[in-house]
C-alpha cells in the first residue's frame, strides 16, 4: 500500500499542474477575450463619433501599474490642459487609489490632483493636497510655491508670506516677499498704521532693492511730518532703479520745500538727470531753474535732454519756451495746435507697462493684473513716455 502511494504521487504532482496550467491559460483567454471586447467597442464609439466614450473605455483598459503609471499621468495633463479637468481628476483619484505606488509616485499624483482643483477653482481641496505634500522631498517646493500662489489669490498676505519664506533663500523669491510684506503693511487698518513701517522695513531687509518699500516708508514719514527722514527713504530709489525715480519727485519736492532745501533738491534732480532717470526729472529740475531766474538755462537743458533722449512728454513741455517767444499770431497759433496735438497722443498712452508681459496702463500697479508677477510694472520709456 506504501509502494501504492509513492507512485501515485508524481501523478497526482502532474495533474496538479496540468490542471493548473489549463486554469491559468482559460484565465487569459477570458481577460483577452474581455479586452477584444472592450477594444471593438472601443473602435465602434469612435466610428459613431462618440469620442468621449471611446477614451474613457481606452484608458480602463490600460492598468495602472508601475509601468503604466507615466502614461496616465501625462494623460490627465493632457485632459487638464485641454481644458478637461474632470477627467484629469478622474484619472489622478485612479492613481492614488493604488496601494503599489512609490512614495515619490504617490506625492507626484498627489500634486497633480492639487493642480485639477485649482484649475477648476477648487482651492480649499487644493491647498489641503498641497499641505500634505509641502516641504516633502522632489515635489515639495512646487508644491509650497503652489500654496503661496493660492494665498496670493486669496489675498491671504500672512499665510503667503508664512509659506514663502519656507522656500530656500536661493530660489529667487526675495523680491516677491519683499512685495507682500509691503501689501501687508499697504492695507493694514487705520489703526494700526503705525505697524506698516515696520513691514516696510522688512521687506527692505528681504530685497534691499524694493522701491515699493522705499516710497511707502517716505509716504508713512511724509504723513507723519518726518521730513528729513522722508527724503532718505526716497532718495533710496534712484540706486534701486532709475526708472522708478519719476515716483518720487512730488514728495521729495514736498519734504525739500518744508524744510527750505531748495539747494538740496536741485543736486538731486541733477544726478538724476545725468543718469537718465527721464523726461519727469528733466522738466522738474527746468521748472526749479526758471523760478530761480535762469530760464535760458533751463531751455537749454531740455532741449540737450530732449535731443539724447526724444520723448512726447518732454517735446510738450519744451514748446512752452517757443509760446513764449513766438510774437506772430499766426505762428503763435499754429504752435498752441501742435501742442495741443501733442498733449492729446499724451493723454491716450499708457503711462506704465510690464515688463514681463506687456501690460499697460495710466495707473502703477505693483502687481500686474495680467500675468500676477511683482514690480515688473515700470514708467513707459522711449518717444511716447519718459
Amino acid at each position: 500500500m506504501l509502494e501504492l502511494l509513492f507512485l501515485l504521487l508524481p501523478v497526482a504532482a502532474a495533474y496538479g499542474w496540468y490542471m493548473g496550467r489549463r486554469s491559468a491559460a482559460q484565465q487569459q483567454k477570458d481577460q483577452q477575450q474581455q479586452l477584444s471586447e472592450k477594444y471593438v467597442s472601443g473602435l465602434n464609439y469612435l466610428l459613431s463619433d462618440e469620442a468621449d466614450k471611446a477614451v474613457d473605455l481606452f484608458i480602463e483598459m490600460i492598468k495602472v501599474d508601475s509601468d503604466t503609471i507615466d502614461t496616465h499621468m501625462a494623460l490627465a495633463s493632457l485632459f487638464r490642459k485641454r481644458g478637461e479637468v474632470e477627467r484629469a481628476i478622474k484619472l489622478h483619484q485612479n492613481i492614488l487609489e493604488r496601494t503599489s505606488l512609490s512614495q515619490e509616485q504617490h506625492r507626484l499624483a498627489v500634486f497633480e490632483l492639487a493642480r485639477d482643483f485649482s484649475a477648476v477653482g477648487l482651492l480649499d481641496r487644493a491647498e489641503a493636497l498641497y499641505k500634505t505634500i509641502a516641504g516633502k522631498r522632489d515635489i515639495g517646493e512646487k508644491a509650497t510655491r503652489e500654496l503661496v500662489s493660492i494665498y496670493q489669490s486669496m489675498r491671504d498676505w500672512p499665510s503667503a508670506i508664512q509659506y514663502a519664506e519656507r522656500l530656500p533663500a536661493d530660489c529667487g523669491m526675495g523680491q516677491q516677499i519683499a512685495q507682500l510684506y509691503c501689501q501687508l503693511g499697504e492695507e493694514l487698518p487705520t489703526e494700526k498704521s503705525d505697524q506698516a513701517i515696520k513691514l516696510f522695513k522688512r521687506a527692505l531687509r528681504t530685497d534691499p532693492n524694493c522701491v515699493r518699500a522705499s516710497i511707502m516708508a517716505g509716504q508713512w514719514y511724509l504723513q507723519r511730518e518726518q521730513y528729513q527722514t522722508a527724503i532718505e527713504q526716497l532718495q533710496h530709489v534712484l540706486n534701486q532703479d532709475v526708472n522708478m525715480v519719476s515716483e518720487v519727485i512730488v514728495p521729495l519736492e514736498n519734504c525739500y520745500r518744508q524744510l527750505g532745501e531748495t539747494s538740496q533738491l536741485q543736486h538731486f534732480l541733477m544726478t538724476a538727470v545725468e543718469r537718465g532717470a527721464g523726461a519727469s526729472t528733466v522738466i522738474s529740475l527746468a521748472e526749479l531753474l526758471k523760478q530761480q531766474d535762469l530760464s535760458e538755462d533751463a531751455e537749454l537743458l531740455e532741449l540737450t535732454q530732449l535731443r539724447r533722449y526724444p520723448s512726447l512728454k518732454g517735446f510738450f513741455h519744451y514748446m512752452d519756451y517757443h509760446l513764449a517767444k513766438a510774437m506772430d499770431q499766426e505762428a503763435k497759433a499754429s504752435l498752441v495746435m501742435l501742442q495741443h496735438l501733442v498733449g492729446q497722443q499724451l493723454a491716450v498712452k499708457p503711462k506704465y507697462r510690464c515688463l514681463s508681459c506687456g501690460f499697460a496702463g495710466n495707473v502703477l500697479q505693483w502687481q500686474c493684473p495680467s500675468c500676477k508677477s511683482w514690480g515688473e510694472t515700470k514708467p513707459v520709456r522711449g518717444l511716447d513716455g519718459e
